[in-house]
């Protein structure tokens, strides 16, 4: 051992001289901590300027669907999309999620969708360009002030990477360049658009601040469901914010997806990659501040109704939980969803038209109905005609039965114009899930209007382009 006495004074100037060192290092550290530049990033609350949105994305991989033996099969799957707009922000409707709102006028929405090699071409309605977005937990809710839109045209418009749940990926404080946070815990169940979540996380970090422009990074992991399916989302990307003028102004994002078949869906496993520019309009064009504020507080349910018009002149309004499930120039197959859980399908198919004002007899309308059920049918609950607002012969038959060896009930209904033209619909529910049904195949019946003869629209191909308006 060794003391700190007079008998050794070359190590008491040793330690002196390393005590003096480590406090002039511990003062310097602290200083630069002190004096480290931090930065704080937010979008105005109340902003009237107008932003103009420049989108692309594309979609790779394969879907899956459900065949014989629980087995799958594969199909490709590669989508070219594109979206320009012009948007507004609107008063939120309250906290988190439902602060988002925006009014928006689409310049051009189209997309290219290959599956296995079979090409399609989507593209949003002229009467449709005015659209509101409103931001809730389970994704971003669409829909037009003028009329319901129709199932094609809302999947067309819903984007992963929105510009409205992106812009809660900011720090809600000041943060220093290489400093990470955690946004709110239904930041990314918004912008992925999962209805129900089991896990998630989500992680940001300001990379670097030059000239104004400020770079973030995310990244993240959400675990759950959507419409009744098994899903695993990851999302990786960033994007850069203007500080002078206060919003953001670019994105890049990476989204994958692995989705469980389901009820109404295929299954999938696909890589989004989404591209946006945002800049300042010079004008609003038709965002107008009188536009605006035809824009009520608080949406209506029946402005999210759908417009489902199978290849027959006919249109039915859906509630967003009716699924489109399968459509040939025959039937059309709709699926029922009530928390991701199936409650019934629906079958319609256009039958002969008879001479106007009369419609399929009573009697030949049942037996037509104990022919197809054969001994699957038990018994006929009741027949009964529903009266209509709009003058159509409804006539309803409830019949119990069994299909495997399950108790269901099948609902049938005749509908039929005054003009003579028919269209019949039968829904098919478990016999325990009829109180869940509670009457929203009526619902979907008196909705049901018989529409004029239209000539067959000229679809654009993917080579066109749109004009603002």
């Amino acid at each position: 051992m060794f003391s700190l006495s007079k008998d050794n004074p070359s190590r008491v100037s040793y330690f002196f001289c390393l005590s003096v060192t480590m406090i002039i290092v511990l003062l310097l550290s602290s200083r630069l901590s002190v004096y480290a530049e931090t930065y704080e990033f937010s979008e105005p609350t109340k902003d009237s300027r107008t932003y103009s949105v420049d989108s692309t994305i594309q979609v790779e991989g394969h879907l899956e669907t459900a065949i014989k033996s629980g087995k799958a099969r594969k199909l490709e799957l590669n989508v070219e999309g594109k979206l320009q707009y012009l948007e507004r922000k609107l008063p939120g409707t309250g906290r988190d999620a439902e602060a988002l709102r925006s009014l928006r006028y689409y310049e051009s929405a189209t997309a290219t969708i290959d599956v296995q090699g079979q090409k399609t071409f989507a593209r949003g309605r002229d009467k449709h360009r005015m659209i509101v977005a409103e931001g809730k937990p389970e994704g971003l809710s669409l829909h037009s002030p003028v009329g319901p839109l129709m199932p094609s045209e809302l999947e067309l418009l819903n984007s992963p990477g929105d510009c409205l749940p992106v812009s809660a990926l900011l720090p809600r404080s000041e943060v220093e360049v290489g400093e990470s946070w955690t946004p709110d815990s239904w930041v990314l169940q918004s912008l992925t658009g999962l209805e129900a979540v089991l896990k998630s996380e989500l992680t940001c970090k300001l990379e670097s601040v030059a000239d104004n422009v400020a770079v973030i990074s995310f990244s993240g992991t959400i675990e759950g469901a959507t419409v009744g399916a098994q899903t695993e989302i990851a999302v990786k990307g960033k994007f850069q914010f203007h500080s002078n003028d206060e919003f953001i102004s670019h994105l890049e994002l990476e989204q994958t997806e692995n989705r469980s078949v389901g009820s109404v869906s295929p299954g999938m496993k696909v890589t989004a990659k989404v591209n946006w520019d945002r800049t300042l309009a010079a004008a609003p064009g038709p965002l107008t501040d009188e536009a605006l504020a035809s824009i009520p507080l608080e949406t209506k349910p029946e402005s999210k109704l759908l417009s489902f018009e199978p290849p027959w002149n006919v249109q039915l309004l859906l509630p967003r939980n009716w699924y489109v499930f399968h459509q040939t120039n025959q039937v059309a197959v709709l699926r029922l969803l009530d928390k991701g859980s199936l409650i019934a399908q629906a079958n319609i198919s256009k039958i002969a038209s008879v001479k106007p004002g009369s419609h399929t007899s009573e009697e030949q309308f049942q037996q037509d109905i104990r022919t197809s059920l054969g001994d699957k049918l038990i018994k006929i609950l009741k027949a009964e005609n529903l009266s209509s607002a709009d003058g159509k012969y409804v006539h309803r038959v409830t019949v119990a039965g069994k299909a495997n060896e399950i108790p269901v009930q099948w609902i049938y209904y005749l509908c039929a114009a005054p003009s003579g033209r028919q269209i019949s619909f039968v829904f098919t529910v478990d016999e325990k899930l009829v109180e869940q049904l509670n009457d929203r195949d009526t619902d979907l019946i008196l909705s049901l209007k018989f529409l004029e003869a239209q000539p067959a629209p000229v679809q654009a191909g993917p080579t066109e382009t749109s004009e603002r308006k």
